[in-house]
């Protein structure tokens, strides 16, 4: 009787743990919107083919990234091939980092972990994704968790840390913003005359130990041990979103304007400047738990702003909001931690009141009314007395764009309609020509149409349709995903120049029809 007694009791205080990884199971099953057509597409093909036998490592840097496929890939084997089943390796990445990190917590902290860790929209939409960076998260929430324990368990936690650092770096170079980690808190444990030379003997050797190994590999299998470095050198190219190439003044506008404007659209700032009091106390008092994580957080922070995407020429990463997801676990924590800190303060309430101003009038000059009203409904939440209520409208705000983005996702998307009518309309029949799509369908077609070789075949890229132009075909279906122009606009030419093509070689409509994001015309010569 006593023990269900306890047990009862345990169930009851820990039912903010509970209700957050129901949360995340729940979100990860209704809030799957599709593919992003994009990198997800190698990371879903390459963890089918290492299962399978059939996956190299070339100078792709990609292919490297074992932690971003081999155990998505897992998962696959065990449940059937399809990018929801990969995806469950994030969802297990999320509700580790969430248990492990609810350990360090007091009770009564619980609840508000729960709402902040839960709630951001972007780093929810990936929960259900097939991307390294949702995999990151656990590896980044184990790096300062690991560092927690060196006094208590030092070569244990020493050993855990340079994996986690590893594992992480395996699955993404990201992790390498944590480098300075180790290095920032021997000097704080030196500080408070706290160093515990078991932990970083450990950590040391094994950091030597694993990182000769893995240099080996690169060295027996291709030659040089810094094979992988020069892969990643190699994988950069230039577009939109690099700064080099464009000059000075592009590079000064992504390390001055860009990062406010990124946390501010993509809705990181309430994260960024709540995590603030925490990190200052960390420094102040160097509290247990609070240093480790303010290290942290500071380390991606500050990698995130100024790290270069290659080591060849200074060029600053792209602030991608699904690279910036890994933030989240890490700024919860210190939100949680900091949160009694502003609240018997009025210089603090201030404080955050005019940074979360700042983040309001950054919404107006961008013309984001949703964020301005988004980030001006933080206010009272600084400023109400009573906690019941500030808690309550706290949990309302941050749940209600996560809920509403699910709909909006899947409206946008129409991803299911899609994969019946690409289906449907690749089914072999007689004279069978050409399907003219888009680009990134193609690019996305053994995903979208797994195991069907012939109908993959039937798909004929936009971009390509110059190709047809001096055989082209008596009669023709086009099928145009009109979420293109949310997703890949730069198609808006190719989908003209598809126009062009069509009035020029003289077709006529036999059949067609709109239908949520799809547009599917039939198309006739009129003369050969």
């Amino acid at each position: 009787m006593s023990n269900q007694v306890s047990l009862s009791q345990n169930l009851r205080s820990n039912w903010p743990v509970w209700a957050g990884c129901l949360f995340l199971v729940l979100y990860w099953w209704f809030g799957f919107d599709g593919i992003t057509f994009s990198d997800d597409v190698y990371y879903i093909l390459a963890g089918k083919n290492f299962w399978e036998g059939n996956m190299q490592v070339d100078d792709y840097h990609f292919s490297s990234r074992w932690g971003a496929y081999v155990p998505f890939g897992f998962f696959g084997l065990l449940f059937g091939f399809g990018p929801h089943i990969f995806s469950l390796f994030s969802l297990s990445c999320y509700l580790l980092s969430f248990l492990l990190l609810a350990r360090l917590l007091e009770k009564k902290q619980l609840p508000l972990f729960a709402i902040w860790f839960c709630t951001q929209v972007y780093f929810l939409h990936f929960i259900s994704k097939v991307y390294p960076d949702s995999a990151l998260i656990l590896w980044v929430s184990l790096v300062p968790v690991f560092a927690v324990h060196r006094h208590k368990r030092p070569i244990l936690a020493g050993i855990g840390l340079i994996l986690a650092l590893f594992l992480g770096f395996i699955t993404k170079e990201t992790i390498i913003f944590l480098a300075p980690f180790p290095i920032l808190l021997f000097f704080f444990d030196l500080r408070s005359k706290l160093v515990s030379s078991q932990f970083y003997t450990s950590l040391v050797i094994s950091g030597f130990l694993i990182g000769t190994l893995y240099l080996g590999y690169f060295w027996i299998e291709f030659g040089d041990p810094l094979y992988r470095i020069q892969s990643i050198n190699e994988g950069h190219y230039i577009s939109e979103f690099t700064y080099a190439d464009k000059g000075i003044g592009s590079i000064l506008k992504r390390l001055t304007i860009l990062p406010f404007t990124t946390f501010v659209e993509r809705a990181y700032w309430p994260w960024i400047i709540f995590a603030i009091p925490c990190s200052y106390m960390a420094w102040k008092n160097k509290g247990k738990v609070k240093t480790e994580f303010a290290l942290a957080g500071i380390c991606l922070l500050v990698g995130f702003w100024f790290m270069s995407s290659t080591l060849e020429i200074y060029n600053p990463i792209y602030l991608n909001p699904r690279h910036l997801i890994i933030l989240i676990p890490i700024l919860s924590v210190l939100i949680v931690f900091g949160w009694q800190v502003w609240q018997s303060s009025k210089k603090w309430k201030y404080g955050l009141s005019a940074a979360i101003l700042i983040g309001v009038m950054i919404a107006i000059i961008l013309k984001d009314w949703k964020m301005a009203a988004f980030h001006v409904a933080f206010i009272p939440i600084v400023w109400l007395p009573k906690p019941k209520i500030k808690f309550a409208f706290l949990a309302l705000l941050l749940i209600t764009p996560t809920i509403l983005a699910i709909p909006y996702q899947k409206n946008l998307k129409g991803y299911s309609d899609l994969l019946s009518t690409l289906d449907e309309i690749t089914q072999p029949k007689e004279n069978q020509n050409f399907v003219i799509t888009n680009n990134f369908l193609v690019f996305s077609q053994e995903v979208i149409l797994p195991g069907k070789e012939k109908q993959q075949d039937i798909l004929f890229p936009i971009e390509d349709i110059i190709k047809l132009q001096r055989f082209p075909p008596q009669e023709v279906e086009v099928l145009i995903y009109n979420y293109y122009l949310h997703a890949y606009p730069k198609e808006k030419v190719d989908v003209d120049r598809l126009e062009t093509w069509i009035f020029m070689n003289e077709y006529e409509v036999i059949e067609e029809w709109k239908e949520n994001q799809l547009w599917y015309r039939k198309l006739s010569r009129v003369r050969d």
